[in-house]
């Protein structure tokens, strides 16, 4: 067995997740799983609500916000997916569960004070990251969108929005879905990213996730 197959056999946990939510769902997922190697997280769009200079926070939702509580929490990988990343920089945005970001339109960021459900974080000495959240609600793509016209009208699964860099690696920028979405498959954002997608297990009131991050090293 040569080196990457060995990385190989030591999958994350996230991709352990997803594979059994995918044989839970009757599909012939074995195949897939036993040609899966050790490689960086695929990036993904930034999307239209991101928003410069979020607060440092872990707990993006308090008693008061409404929905289902949601932890996702993880650990940043170097490129072999076995070192940790200690100090890495994991910035988290998302909408309410009602599908509206703090935003309300594309492009409006005139309140620079006025943060909700987005926070940044950094990793802890063995690259672990844990946010608490609540489950973030679909959306339809609103129209006239600069650049994602053709997309109007498509309802985007649940999701929440990652940025991660680390000063020795490259930044990657991606969006994390959940098994079971039934928008995931029409959605040409989360059907192109199977790995970001995550399978969740209850705890207490809410759900759990987890969800590891591969960085490339920089050059």
């Amino acid at each position: 067995m040569d080196k990457r197959q060995r990385l190989g056999a030591g999958l994350s946990r996230r991709r352990f997740l997803y594979g059994s939510a995918v044989l839970g769902a009757g599909f012939l997922a074995a195949p897939a799983l036993a040609q899966q190697v050790c490689r960086p997280t695929a990036g993904d769009i930034l999307g239209p609500y991101y928003r410069f200079g979020s607060p440092f926070l872990a707990k993006l939702a308090g008693p008061e916000e409404a929905g289902e509580r949601l932890v996702v929490s993880g650990t940043v990988l170097s490129e072999d997916c076995r070192t940790p990343i200690a100090n890495a920089l994991v910035e988290v945005w998302q909408a309410n569960s009602t599908g509206q970001y703090d935003t309300q339109t594309p492009g409006n960021f005139t309140d620079k004070g006025n943060f909700h459900l987005r926070g940044m974080l950094y990793t802890d000495a063995q690259g672990r990251y844990r946010i608490e959240t609540v489950m973030p609600g679909r959306y339809p793509v609103p129209p006239n969108l600069p650049g994602l016209e053709q997309y109007a009208g498509i309802t985007r699964p649940a999701h929440i929005h990652f940025r991660v860099m680390e000063s020795l690696h490259v930044p990657v920028t991606l969006q994390l879905y959940f098994a079971g979405d039934p928008y995931i498959a029409k959605d040409p954002w989360a059907s192109a990213h199977p790995d970001s997608v995550i399978a969740l297990e209850a705890e207490g009131e809410g759900r759990r996730g987890v969800f590891d991050i591969v960085l490339s090293r920089g050059v």
